[in-house]
């Protein structure tokens, strides 16, 4: 039996519910009925790829044919090297991270009957990595917190004004969080009282288990980029190996927490040595779909019958299809090359 994403999304509501608070009577019927079918995930979920180009609902239309059913829409913002304060919505920006452009996009995707999770992504135009991430000062933590708290509830605000399905609070941000984790306590808290929907986090695969606040959230959000295999051409099983300690981890996370797991990135190259280092998006090794195809296979075989794991969101997508990807590119998307076949038995 097949579960309508509408009526998943309620029952997560309502098990976080019973989670954290007494049920109330209604609450404790659903409680000790509802179980997920295996293999029937929440989020079939695209990370749709940002463009300086105004684009309507069609953009969403190769999507469907994967069979997606949520699409993450990604609105910037960005930090100048040794600044302290998070720019956003800035005039130089691409039209799909400015408000136009945001809320353009939810409403062309909800007119496809896509659901939308609204990702927030730093920029650290310095180029370091937003996990190692500190200041110097507490005048400049604080600075920090106040400008990334106006940029996370500015979004989360027309997020909540479109009833949009999800926000996520922020993206791989683990000094971040260690450092300061009463404000991502007011953050959570904040956004809660301006958005009605499903909120959660995204790690990094390296910190997911150092995060303070799951149980605070709907889901467990991680950015799967785990190194898997450092073979040329991993099989797939091969993949499913490479798979094992981090499912563990994962799910002695998800046993202590109660917290559903959800993807909120994965994705892996199209080119030699793909399960080795993931995360790496230089220049790579030659071409290889064999192997990005393979990934794809791996990690479907190895989650999408977990009755914990809701499913995720590859990344990423662009909406140019027609001139995405293709047997001559080696980036992450799928678009025009075999792993695009096996998304679609993914998501079906």
């Amino acid at each position: 039996m097949k579960i309508s994403l509408t009526t998943l999304l309620l029952f997560a509501i309502t098990l976080y519910a019973c989670d954290k608070d007494t049920p109330s009577a209604s609450q404790m019927d659903v409680c000790d009925t509802v179980s997920f079918t295996p293999k029937d995930v929440l989020f079939k979920g695209i990370n749709f790829e940002g463009t300086n180009d105004v684009v309507g609902p069609e953009v969403f239309d190769p999507m469907l044919n994967v069979h997606a059913n949520a699409v993450s829409i990604i609105p910037y913002g960005f930090v100048y090297n040794g600044d302290s304060v998070v720019h956003y919505n800035e005039n130089f920006q691409w039209w799909a991270e400015k408000d136009e452009g945001v809320i353009s996009l939810i409403e062309s995707a909800h007119s496809k009957d896509l659901h939308v999770n609204i990702k927030p992504h730093i920029w650290l135009l310095n180029g370091q990595f937003t996990g190692n991430f500190t200041m110097n000062s507490e005048t400049q933590w604080l600075s920090l917190e106040e400008t990334y708290m106006d940029y996370i509830l500015h979004f989360t605000d027309i997020a909540d004004s479109l009833n949009c399905e999800m926000v996520t609070i922020g993206t791989e941000f683990n000094a971040f969080v260690s450092n300061r984790p009463d404000f991502w306590n007011r953050l959570i808290d904040s956004t809660r009282s301006h958005f009605s929907g499903l909120v959660t986090y995204a790690e990094n695969w390296d910190g997911f288990d150092n995060v303070p606040f799951w149980e605070q959230l709907d889901f467990i959000g991680i950015d799967a980029y785990f190194p898997l295999s450092d073979e040329q051409t991993p099989s797939i099983n091969a993949f499913k190996e490479g798979w094992e300690p981090h499912l563990t981890a994962i799910e002695q996370l998800q046993t202590q927490t109660q917290i559903p797991v959800i993807f909120t990135e994965f994705g892996y190259r199209s080119m030699d040595y793909c399960g080795d280092e993931p995360w790496d998006s230089s220049n790579g090794n030659g071409i290889n779909l064999e192997a990005q195809q393979n990934a794809y296979q791996g990690l479907y075989e190895t989650f999408w019958d977990k009755e914990w794991f809701e499913g995720g969101f590859v990344w990423k997508w662009s909406p140019d299809h027609a001139n995405a990807g293709g047997t001559n590119n080696n980036r992450y998307t799928p678009q025009n090359k075999p792993a695009e076949t096996t998304l679609q038995m993914m998501y079906e």
